[in-house]
């Protein structure tokens, strides 16, 4: 091709390159002859250097219809493929929501829900799966376009676990012990079981220890259990205190006082649960009744048999609560709260502190403040009274500034996709619903019912 028809012609055929040289665009203007040859397009492909990807069957048409001013795609490169991610196979139980197993009877069976993951030494616990490369890619100028390897994944290892010598993505146990593995932190560990043969009472003492705990019998009145780890009880907590990070299991129940507390990072397991304060950053599983206690609990409150109850005290969960029946005929006061995430609940409370006292404060002066009668007046009441005013001015923008703080921690507060109530069976009068920032206040006996918030209202709908 000569340079006075190769510059005739890229006056009226325009190429363009597009998206990192892996597509090229060919247009006939407008302005254009008929005279162009599908051999006059190929040379200036050629050209351009485009030498991969040409869709000759698509020029071949431009040429033979002679199209102008319309733009199409005439040839195209390889795209890169990205490898695939590292991943972790676990030879191990990762699931820490152990849901009871409810047979037909509706019998819970908690000997399904134990939490103690046992192993002996040089058991494989968990297989890496190392990141792949990706397949290179070629533009549409014949040049190789480099490939995305997959991400790697590391999992940090404790005491008791060591990574074979001849393959390190093999992770095996170095001694006999109980797993705990932590997913967010991606650490595991192989520890000594702490195992209490009877009750913790005095003959045991309070237990202050790091590793998981299991107690054969209860955990009587006074006493407490405390550990990082996870916390397994096959009789019951009486008036106790217990602090676990892990998942606590006590498969009969608990009873409290109203002053020990019990809380756990991870699921809390129980037969039944009477007077007691608990806080749960997981999940709450409650065979039979929870009653007259007050429950933090950042996932969901379930009430497993079908005929459970929740009556009295105040239970919040971020997520969702269940239960069979809530409330009672006599209409004891029960408060039900979903939808809240309990990270920014004790910011929440401060504030609405803050303003409940600032307009008590409000109030106080308004009563105090001296009342205006024009021809009597001396100078020292109207002075006083204009420095009330004043005090009321800068209450009112405290006030105003106080309620815009709360705005702000209200869009975290309230940060919870789509959280609900539901009850299988009854919901008595004297229960107080809230959603959010909704209230419904339950004023008629209602069944088979399931409370959630529309256009920022509470609706129910039948759950049969």
């Amino acid at each position: 091709m000569s340079d006075n028809l190769k510059s005739s012609l890229e006056s009226e055929v325009k190429i363009e390159i597009a998206e990192k040289r892996m597509k090229a665009f060919l247009q006939i203007k407008e302005s254009a002859g008929d005279d162009i040859t599908l051999e006059d397009l190929f040379g200036l492909i050629s050209q351009k250097g485009i030498k991969f990807g040409i869709n000759k069957e698509q020029v071949t048409e431009i040429a033979a219809g002679n199209k102008k001013g319309e733009q199409f795609l005439i040839a195209e490169g390889e795209y890169p493929t990205a490898g695939e991610n590292a991943r972790l196979e676990f030879l191990f139980p990762t699931d820490k929501s152990h849901h009871p197993q409810i047979k037909e009877d509706g019998h819970i069976d908690f000997h399904e829900v134990g939490i103690v993951n046992s192993t002996v030494k040089d058991t494989l616990l968990v297989k890496k799966i190392p990141a792949t490369l990706g397949k290179k890619g070629i533009d549409v100028f014949g040049s190789e376009v480099a490939a995305e390897s997959g991400k790697d994944m590391a999992i940090q290892t404790g005491p008791g676990v060591y990574r074979d010598p001849a393959d390190t993505n093999l992770i095996k146990s170095s001694a006999d012990g109980v797993i705990f593995f932590d997913e967010q932190k991606n650490y595991i560990e192989v520890q000594k079981l702490f195992q209490v043969k009877g009750s913790v009472n005095f003959s045991t003492g309070n237990l202050n220890v790091k590793s998981s705990v299991e107690v054969q019998g209860d955990v009587s009145p006074g006493f407490s259990i405390k550990t990082p780890y996870n916390i397994q009880i096959n009789g019951m907590v009486e008036q106790a205190a217990i602090l676990c990070d892990g998942t606590l299991n006590v498969r009969k129940g608990i009873v409290g006082d109203g002053k020990q507390a019990i809380s756990a990072g991870g699921d809390i397991h129980a037969g039944y649960i009477n007077n007691q304060t608990i806080k749960c950053k997981g999940n709450l599983y409650v065979a039979n009744e929870l009653r007259n206690s007050y429950v933090e609990c950042g996932g969901e409150v379930v009430i497993l048999k079908n005929s459970g109850v929740i009556l009295g005290g105040r239970i919040i969960a971020t997520k969702k609560i269940v239960a069979g029946v809530i409330g009672n005929v006599y209409g004891v006061a029960t408060e039900i709260e979903a939808g809240v995430n309990l990270e920014f609940k004790e910011a929440y409370d401060a504030k609405k502190a803050d303003i409940s006292a600032q307009l008590k404060m409000m109030e106080n002066l308004k009563r105090k403040m001296p009342v205006e009668e024009e021809e009597t007046e001396g100078k020292n009441e109207k002075k006083k009274r204009l420095s009330f005013e004043d005090e009321c001015t800068d209450c009112g923008e405290r006030l105003d500034r106080l309620r815009k703080d709360l705005k702000e921690i209200e869009k975290n507060y309230f940060n919870v996709e789509d959280p609900i109530v539901s009850i299988a069976k009854t919901v008595f009068p004297g229960t107080v619903i809230k959603i959010k920032q909704a209230v419904y206040e339950v004023k008629e006996e209602m069944s088979h019912v399931i409370f959630k918030l529309v256009d920022d209202e509470i609706c129910f709908t039948s759950s049969k």
